[in-house]
Parts: structure tokens; C-alpha cells; sequence
């Protein structure tokens, strides 16, 4: 469920929080300040911690919020279609690891045999299921609130697991051991799959692009995914709202000011995004 063209959610801090990122982790370094760190290296784990909680506490507390954002996503339906090309879904057991509102098991669930929604967000997933009951196909799914590097599926027990937006975070929230998280969670996809199975990670390639946008950060993280066995390709997966002002209002309450000026200027009611789709073979 990663939010944006960057690392984290830019906005909802302030609707949050009463103070800024930096004045709450100086706070923090005043509390937990360590004779053997310097005051810089517990300040920026401070600001992570900080940013880290902003995130969930979106995720818990603004979940219809943005199931509204995500449902103005893909509005040419190429990634659903990519994805659709790309693999079999027909009668599929399939896990949504880090399932967040549903978007990928929405598009799924009437085809598979089973979908596994798996997602730390209770509120989340109570949406999931508030929209797969309306499109009928409750009785097809079962949700689960777990870590996506503990998951509570049974070794070989699905067909497809697919990440979508999610593995992205571990790169900002743990600079230093980003790859062991990344790799447990990409382990656990592979232990709940079947030989010959498909594990796929879908992640941003940047919001308010036409193109795919440099971010050393997340690139590192891209370049791992493919050390570890991933393919990679990517599609436009633009936005789409009736007028320019609704595109402002929604995607401002989590993107930040900077894509609202940029919505603006260029009068975007349809707002470019570029997203990347890794697949690998189990």
C-alpha cells in the first residue's frame, strides 16, 4: 500500500499531527537520545519512527479515504490487463499479500477459486470485504490481519501471491536492514506457492510522471528485486477524476501540496502515474 511517487505519504501528517516531522523526532531524540549514538544517527531514526507511525496511522484511520484515491486508479485498465495477460487466473488459489482495500482481489475474486487478503490494517481489509460482498463474491475470500513476513497460509497452498504496493515502505523504514525484510518477505511468497507457481510485486514508478522517474532509493530496492530472480516491466496506471478539483482534493490528502500545484498548473483532472509490475516463476 504504498501511497506515492516517493517513499512515504507527504500529507495526512499535518491532519495528524500538530507539529512537524522534525520538531516530534527531536522530541524523540530528547527522550531516547544513547551515549553510544551520535545525535544525528538517533535524530534520522527518530524522523523514520515518526514518518513510520504517520503511515500506519493512515492506513488505520483513513481507509475509505483511500479506497476513493485507488479507485480512480488504472483508469485504462493496463496493469489489470497486463496482469491478466501475464498469468492464468481462472480458478486460481491466489494470496493478496498486503492486500490493503482489495484493488487487486476486486479484479480477481470472480475468477479464482479462493483469495487470501492478507493485510497488518484491520480497517483495511474491513473495506476489502465491504466491497467483495457487494460484488458478490464474499463466499470466494477469506481475510487475514498479518505481517507479510509471517504469513498465515500453509506451505504450498496457492497458485499466485501478488504484493501490490507494499515491499516499497522497507526500503524508508529500515535503511539499514531493508534487504533481509524485503527478502524474508519475498521468501514467505515463495514458501506459499506452489512448484511452478507465480509470485508477483507490483510497485510505483512515480505519480504525476509520464515517464518512469529516477529515486535512487527505490531503485536500489528495484535492482534487488531482480537479484533476487524478479523480471521487470511497467505500464501507465494514470488517474482519473471528473475535474481538476477533484483530482486536487483527493490525491492532496495523501500526495502533498507539490502534485496539487503541479495538478493545477497543468489543469490535470487525469493525473499520470507510472507503475512497475516484477514477476518471477516460483
Amino acid at each position: 500500500m504504498l501511497l506515492v511517487g516517493g517513499l512515504q505519504p507527504t500529507i495526512g501528517r499535518a491532519a495528524i499531527f500538530s507539529g512537524s516531522i522534525t520538531d516530534q523526532a527531536e522530541f524523540v531524540v530528547q527522550a531516547r537520545g544513547s551515549d553510544r549514538d551520535t545525535q544525528r544517527d538517533v535524530l534520522e531514526r527518530a524522523m523514520n519512527e515518526t514518518t513510520n507511525d504517520t503511515q500506519a496511522r493512515i492506513y488505520q484511520e483513513r481507509a475509505d479515504e483511500y479506497d476513493a484515491l485507488i479507485a480512480a486508479e488504472d483508469a485504462d485498465g493496463l496493469l489489470r490487463g497486463a496482469l491478466t495477460e501475464r498469468l492464468s487466473w481462472q480458478g486460481r488459489r491466489v494470496a493478496d499479500v498486503g492486500a490493503g482495500t482489495g484493488r487487486l482481489s476486486r479484479w480477481f475474486a470472480p475468477l479464482a477459486e479462493h483469495v487470501d487478503l492478507i493485510d497488518r490494517a484491520a480497517p483495511m481489509l474491513e473495506v476489502a470485504r465491504r466491497r467483495l460482498q457487494s460484488d458478490g463474491v464474499l463466499g470466494r475470500v477469506s481475510t487475514h490481519v498479518a505481517d507479510v513476513r509471517s504469513l498465515p497460509l500453509e506451505d504450498g497452498s496457492v497458485d499466485i501471491a501478488a504484493a501490490g504496493w507494499v515491499f516499497g515502505h522497507f526500503r524508508h523504514w529500515m535503511p539499514d536492514g531493508w534487504r533481509q525484510e524485503v527478502g524474508c518477505a519475498v521468501e514467505e511468497m515463495r514458501r506459499i506457492v506452489v512448484p511452478g507457481g507465480s509470485i508477483i510485486v507490483i510497485e510505483t514508478l512515480g505519480t504525476g510522471h509520464r515517464e518512469p522517474r529516477k529515486h535512487t532509493g527505490l531503485d536500489e530496492y528495484f535492482a534487488y528485486l531482480e537479484e533476487l530472480g524478479f523480471e521487470r516491466s511497467w505500464v501507465r496506471t494514470d488517474y482519473e477524476f471528473a475535474d481538476v478539483d477533484s483530482a486536487a482534493e483527493t490525491m492532496g490528502g495523501f500526495f502533498g501540496d507539490e502534485l496539487v500545484a503541479k495538478i493545477r498548473k497543468n489543469q490535470w483532472r487525469r493525473v499520470p502515474e507510472c507503475t512497475a509490475l516484477f514477476s518471477m516463476t516460483r
